[in-house]
């Protein structure tokens, strides 16, 4: 399964780089940007500002998936801590029981 699993990202990958690599070669023309407040535009080729959607969509994307593992992280070690604090409970009780067992069977 885990085979499968990196073809399969292996084909996203290789399909991806090859849309964009076409996307350059063929795409020569210009666009302008701006933004609203501000008066100046940006002329770009089309293929950079391509380029760059993928670069921030998959910085956007580590930044976003970052925040979830700092939050998973975070449960796992609060249950972590109740564990400890749960077994630190039972260890004095079995202590206890152990004391209290007889020490010798009596012979019957």
């Amino acid at each position: 399964m885990l085979f499968f699993g990196r073809l399969v990202w292996i084909f996203i990958t290789v399909t991806l780089v090859a849309a964009a690599v076409s996307l350059v070669i063929s795409n020569n023309a210009k666009i302008r940007l701006s933004l609203w407040p501000f008066i100046q535009h940006l002329e770009v080729p089309i293929w950079l500002f391509g380029i760059g959607a993928f670069v921030a969509g998959g910085i956007l994307g580590a930044v976003l998936m970052g925040g979830q593992i700092l939050a998973i992280r975070a449960k796992l070690w609060r249950a972590r801590s109740q564990i400890k604090k749960l077994e630190k409970q039972v260890t004095p009780e079995t202590e206890k029981d152990n004391n209290q067992a007889l020490t010798h069977m009596p012979n019957i």
